[in-house]
């Protein structure tokens, strides 16, 4: 299944910039997903609702390859900057980046925050759109619009010079109420290359990732009509 069809604009919200708000200032409503890497709360901040995902950081993992990014607030914000500056955000491709929170002082967000008072360093956290009734793409909700969505995706995201490094259906979002919108999450792994330094390496990584995405579709479709999951079942395990 291949697309590169162009997507629709859903909207600006570039002045939105959470960047400079005291953590005292963060109304916390709902912690949405808890992992050994990050945290990811529903959170208000002057009057908006929107998603703090909150990184830990113990450091860079070793052992890696010495151009490979590893510590996931930096892969993360990172990715979210040059997606937005490539007009992915107002695209909806990807949710709207509002800022980050650097070495947060943990001290003003108890007991919402306890699980970081004993790490090595201060966490990050990065601000993103709230998106509503999103859920897992599965061959029960596919269609062939939001197939073609997801290719392009990952495509437009491929454009930005972005590899995602963790294109499993987790991270792959329809919105229910509209039928031709995939969103891509989570950047923690990205890896995001620079034009001017841009390896054949790096290419093939970007090849293979899409090739991979583009037969998750085609595997998406031969169970949506068979209404089983059957060729999918090894992308739900892992």
């Amino acid at each position: 299944m291949k697309t590169q069809q162009p997507f629709p604009k859903i909207g600006t919200q570039h002045s939105m910039n959470f960047s400079d708000v005291d953590p005292s200032e963060i109304i916390f409503k709902q912690n949405l997903f808890s992992s050994e890497f990050s945290e990811i709360f529903l959170v208000q901040i002057h009057n908006k609702i929107c998603v703090m995902k909150v990184h830990h950081d113990n450091g860079p993992v070793q052992p890696a390859p010495p151009e490979r990014e590893t510590n996931i607030h930096i892969c993360e914000s990172t990715a979210y900057r040059r997606l937005m500056k490539h007009g992915l955000c107002d695209r909806g491709i990807v949710p709207q980046f509002y800022g980050t929170m650097e070495r947060m002082d943990v001290s003003h967000c108890q007991p919402h925050l306890k699980m970081f008072l004993n790490d090595k360093n201060p966490p990050n956290a990065i601000f993103l759109e709230y998106i509503d009734k999103m859920e897992m793409i599965y061959p029960h909700n596919f269609t062939k619009k939001r197939g073609e969505a997801l290719i392009r995706g990952i495509q437009e995201i491929h454009r930005a010079l972005v590899l995602h490094c963790d294109a499993k259906p987790r991270n792959m979002m329809i919105v229910m109420n509209d039928p031709e919108r995939v969103v891509w999450l989570d950047f923690d792994r990205a890896q995001t290359y620079d034009a001017d330094s841009h390896t054949e390496r790096q290419r093939r990584f970007i090849e293979d990732e899409e090739l991979m995405v583009s037969q998750f579709a085609d595997s998406l479709e031969a169970d949506h009509t068979r209404g089983e999951i059957r060729e999918t079942y090894l992308y739900y395990c892992t």
